[in-house]
């Protein structure tokens, strides 16, 4: 491979709208130059393989089928062979579990793990940790986790040793500040005022993101503040039940559901007070867009939350489901001006240290390198 690009492949479930997701798009695109990078996906293309064809990065789908589907790691293995494949890099456990076993077919390519979030709640299945611990993890050359947090439960719940998992913090690119007139126009497209006190996320609707907590939050804090706003972002299968909960609250007028947008790294600069209010998180790619943005953050104390905001040092944490606590969150941050901005602050300078776009690749470049320089 002297004066090549080594071929390095992406393997996840999709490229769907996802933080995950998100993160292979930016990835490939980072490696491109340097590794020939392609992405496999299991299950299906999703939203955005077709800007990232554009852009000069395959992408290929193998279909999976619903439940144990051994089809796939002689796939996997015949594309790693045909395009000889010398980097896996797999994301999250069923990538990792298909591309290992891919490897008893085809043993060439060296094979890295990341996990990027967790299910809630969680239960144990002792044979899967047997299978991970005696198979899957001996056919696995690096594992990451993207928190403390994950690695730990990647110890507990897939039969890995802590030890061996190396933790990588997810890392984002900055967005150009927007200027105030255009932060105006922003609002002003979704029928906020400019004087509002804007309250909001961005993500999946998914039930781990708990945005029921969130519509609660806002219900209860607008009783005490009559220029509270909600701008929530995203799409996903509890759509139809948030605009419900927002219905049944009467919050209708005061909330905003735009949906799925391109631009959501843009609109996080239209609020006030940026909210995540999971269940369950790894490291959230819109948390760190937010604090690298210079917006304030609230977030549960779930995950890998409370490793990226310092309680009342870069943002409030709160516990879990507890909606009177955000609701305090949400009154201090709007009465208090000078703190709120000034944890702001202190939260930009924690992303400029431990969670930007190029320490994360730096990170992953030398885990690369060192995989095919070395044989680690």
């Amino acid at each position: 491979m002297t004066g090549q690009r080594i071929p390095l492949a992406y393997v996840v479930n999709s490229l769907d709208a996802g933080g995950t997701e998100k993160l292979v798009v930016e990835m490939s695109l980072a490696f491109a130059h340097e590794y020939q990078v392609s992405v496999v996906c299991l299950d299906r293309p999703g939203t955005w393989a077709g800007d990232l064809r554009a852009r000069g990065v395959p992408v290929y789908c193998l279909w999976r089928q619903p439940g144990l589907d051994l089809a796939m790691p002689w796939l996997l293995a015949r594309y790693f062979r045909d395009h000889r494949v010398r980097l896996v890099h797999a994301h999250q456990c069923t990538a990792w579990f298909y591309a290992a076993l891919s490897r008893l077919l085809h043993r060439s390519p060296r094979l890295l793990f990341e996990e990027h979030g967790r299910f809630y709640p969680e239960v144990k299945n002792r044979r899967r940790a047997l299978v991970n611990r005696w198979l899957v993890r001996k056919l696995t050359h690096r594992c990451v986790a993207v928190s403390e947090d994950v690695r730990s439960r990647l110890q507990r719940y897939e039969g890995l040793d802590a030890d061996e998992i190396q933790v990588i913090y997810n890392g984002v690119k900055r967005e150009p500040p927007v200027s105030v007139e255009e932060r105006d126009a922003m609002r002003r497209a979704f029928g906020l005022d400019p004087d509002s006190f804007v309250v909001g996320t961005v993500g999946r609707f998914d039930p781990i993101k708990n945005l029921p907590m969130l519509v609660e939050s806002l219900a209860r804090a607008g009783r005490e503040l009559p220029a509270l706003r909600g701008l929530l972002v995203g799409d996903g299968p509890v759509h139809g039940e948030i605009r419900k909960r927002i219905e049944e609250s009467r919050l209708e007028g005061r909330v905003v559901l735009p949906g799925f947008r391109d631009d959501a790294r843009r609109l996080l600069q239209c609020m006030d007070l940026f909210v995540l209010s999971s269940f369950s998180e790894g490291t959230s790619m819109a948390l760190l867009e937010a604090m690298a943005a210079g917006v304030p953050v609230a977030v549960t104390g779930v995950g890998g939350n409370p490793e990226i905001v310092v309680n009342r040092e870069t943002g409030w944490v709160v516990a879990s489901g507890a909606v009177d606590q955000l609701a305090q969150a949400i009154l201090d941050a709007f009465q208090d001006g000078g703190r709120r901005e000034r944890m702001a602050r202190a939260a930009k300078e924690r992303f400029e240290t431990l969670f930007t776009f190029d320490r994360m690749i730096e990170h992953y470049r030398q885990c690369y390198r060192e995989m095919t320089v070395d044989g680690r």
